[in-house]
């Protein structure tokens, strides 16, 4: 009987050769992927740590013009959260400038004003402000009659917040103004899903107005 012919195992030393001249022959291919890796791990570091120190200068920013507005220099207070609104959109201290900025303007009845600094803010907001963002924007097209505008805002507020209680509220909300709008359609439509759940606080004034619908 003939024994096949198995071949030798290579040795590890062997291994260890094979690799370091692997190595040697693409040295500057490997230099190159250290490199990269380094840039790409160094440009995250810097990013996360330019990201902190602009949100640590917003807060500071904001801050101070919330001294401004509490000292009664409405003027300054408004220049000043201007200024951080539009120095640091998209940071949560920014968005919290924008809402003040904008609940200031309503304080002087400048509806339109508040409104604009609010959807300029809706893009860039934090996840966390989007729903604020949205009531407050609401609560001015309410004030400019535009109630359409407003059942929209509610509605864009149902759809980002978190929280189950707030829908149903900001849902209501909006089928309130579609309602007060002659928007009878779009009413009805949101009242019947809100009769759906009735554990929802909503569900009983839904069951009321899908009655004098």
């Amino acid at each position: 009987m003939t024994t096949p012919n198995i071949p030798a195992r290579k040795r590890s030393g062997a291994d260890e050769e094979t690799m370091t001249e692997w190595l040697m022959i693409h040295q500057r291919e490997v230099a190159w992927a250290v490199v990269a890796i380094a840039i790409i791990v160094g440009g995250f570091w810097y990013y996360e740590r330019s990201q902190a120190i602009k949100a640590q200068r917003a807060e500071a920013a904001y801050f101070q013009a919330r001294q401004s507005a509490a000292a009664g220099n409405l003027p300054l207070a408004v220049s000043d959260l201007q200024k951080v609104v539009s120095r640091y959109e998209g940071t949560s201290a920014g968005t919290q400038a924008a809402l003040t900025l904008a609940q200031t303007f309503y304080d002087q009845k400048k509806f339109k004003e508040g409104v604009d600094v609010l959807k300029a803010a809706e893009a860039k907001a934090p996840a966390d402000f989007k729903a604020s963002v949205h009531i407050l924007e609401a609560a001015g097209y309410e004030e400019l009659k535009n109630l359409v505008a407003a059942a929209e805002q509610y509605k864009l507020a149902a759809q980002v917040t978190r929280f189950p209680v707030d829908k149903s509220e900001y849902l209501a909300s909006a089928a309130r103004d579609y309602m007060a709008a002659g928007k009878t359609e779009e009413a009805k439509a949101i009242w019947t899903d809100l009769v759906k759940d009735e554990t929802a606080p909503t569900a009983a004034e839904a069951r009321v107005r899908l009655g004098e619908l």
